[in-house]
């Protein structure tokens, strides 16, 4: 990448130099042309004049060659041609003194040059101009002169500042270029070593922090980098403490049932009922546990199917809460539930969505302390749920993982938040699936809340 920036910039600077070095060599030389072309005219002007004059006076005046050079030499030109055109179209034009070369009688277009008086061109390198002379007699011949002289185009001094400034500018360019490829590359650079690290399982590698105040791509790549490897680091740890609890929550029952099955398979214990009601309790148990599972790969996957169709959410969540008021009266919790007086209608699969306050209430009867409020407000756009207990709340570093499965409170590691651990993991996914929110903040009285919203039907 750093020679690519390298020659993409030193490139591009030489290219504008190029351009503009062309540019001016064009604007010097068209430059040139005029100034050279309106010399030759004024000077093709006097010599018609002076020529044609002396041919009138004694038609017989030589124009030799070396006369025709010095005057040249005089005038600063390059060549003087002298052509006579006859009055009589029959009779061709006579050549007195030699046009310059390449130049013919026919390009001077006489009809043209006649009826202007001047008239130039350019020939090879050479620019040229042609004037008329022609006396008051009739019939008398009109007198054509033609003086050319080559364009020099060159730049002189400028030129050379032109190529000093030409390389100096190169020299910075590469320079600069160096720098920025450099300072360009060299992010890109830590960023790739990072993320192979990572690839390879080094989730702890981490990028120096760019300042809060620098905000350019390679700090904003620096954050995304840092914030991929915590984010993996995260779920590694979310993985293996997701394999323990599970692992966990099935040996338990397990060895209880193993152990009370020994126990009456051998005849041993005496309270066989007892003891098939414990193995009943911790088979229960299981198969919550089981159908957490298989309700959380089938949210992930997506395959389920919700029966969404207007429900009145208020009188949905009162007849869950009045199913868990008896567990809650046995573990030392009141339950308080309040819902609008008028109906407040929302498209929701009813079963879902008695799991999702269930699983709310069995979270917060878990942490209260002696009261959970159940509470349902409408709007014309949504409609809140809040499942609000008394217990020693959550901490600020903690709310933004409350739904993440099988999260542990660093305050209080001992306690799951739910017993298998992914209630309120498979209650956010049923929630966005129909189309609500959930999230979790501090009640005034120092507890949690849990809220859920969904959106409303008019």
């Amino acid at each position: 990448m750093r020679r690519r920036l390298l020659t993409a910039l030193v490139g591009a600077v030489a290219a504008a130099l190029l351009a503009v070095g062309v540019v001016t060599v064009i604007l010097v030389r068209l430059a040139a042309y005029e100034i050279t072309v309106e010399h030759l005219e004024n000077r093709a002007t006097t010599l018609a004049t002076v020529i044609g004059e002396s041919i009138a006076a004694d038609s017989h005046v030589p124009l030799a060659r070396g006369r025709m050079q010095r005057l040249s030499r005089s005038l600063d030109v390059e060549n003087i041609g002298v052509l006579l055109l006859m009055p009589h179209p029959s009779m061709p034009p006579q050549i007195l003194a030699d046009l310059p070369e390449g130049l013919t009688p026919a390009d001077l277009d006489p009809d043209v040059l006649i009826a202007t008086g001047t008239s130039n061109g350019r020939v090879a390198d050479n620019a040229w101009a042609a004037s008329t002379y022609s006396s008051e007699e009739r019939q008398s011949p009109i007198i054509i002169v033609v003086v050319s002289s080559g364009l020099f185009a060159s730049l002189g001094p400028s030129g050379q500042w032109f190529l000093v400034a030409a390389a100096v500018t190169l020299a910075g360019a590469a320079i600069m270029a160096v720098h920025l490829s450099r300072s360009l590359a060299a992010p890109l650079v830590e960023a790739t070593e990072a993320t192979l690290r990572i690839a390879g399982g080094e989730l702890e590698t981490r990028l120096p922090d760019p300042p809060p105040d620098k905000l350019d791509e390679p700090a904003e790549l620096a954050r995304a980098v840092n914030a991929m490897a915590e984010s993996l680091e995260r779920s590694r740890g979310l993985e293996r403490q997701f394999l323990l609890s599970v692992s966990h929550d099935l040996r338990t029952p397990m060895t209880s049932i193993q152990g009370y099955a020994e126990a009456l398979s051998d005849g041993t214990i005496d309270d066989a009922r007892r003891a098939g009601g414990v193995i009943l309790d911790e088979a229960r148990r299981l198969d919550r546990l089981i159908h957490d599972l298989l309700d959380l790969a089938r949210l992930d996957s997506r395959r389920f199917n919700l029966d969404l169709h207007p429900t009145d959410v208020g009188a949905a969540t009162e007849r869950v809460v009045d199913g868990f008021v008896p567990a809650a009266s046995g573990s030392g919790v009141e339950l308080n539930v309040s819902s609008p007086a008028d109906p407040v209608i929302a498209r929701i699969d009813t079963d879902r969505w008695g799991q999702v306050v269930g699983n709310l209430i069995e979270n917060a009867v878990r942490h209260a302390s002696g009261r959970v409020d159940i509470e349902v407000t409408g709007s014309p756009v949504h409609i809140h749920l809040s499942v609000t207990d008394d217990g020693p709340g959550i901490d600020a570093e903690d709310l933004p993982h409350v739904f993440e499965r099988l999260y542990v409170s660093k305050r209080n590691p001992a306690s799951q938040e739910s017993g298998s651990g992914l209630g309120l993991a498979i209650a956010r996914e049923l929630v966005q699936a129909m189309d609500g929110t959930v999230s979790a903040g501090s009640s005034p009285g120092g507890g949690a809340c849990l809220t859920v919203t969904v959106p409303a039907m008019s």
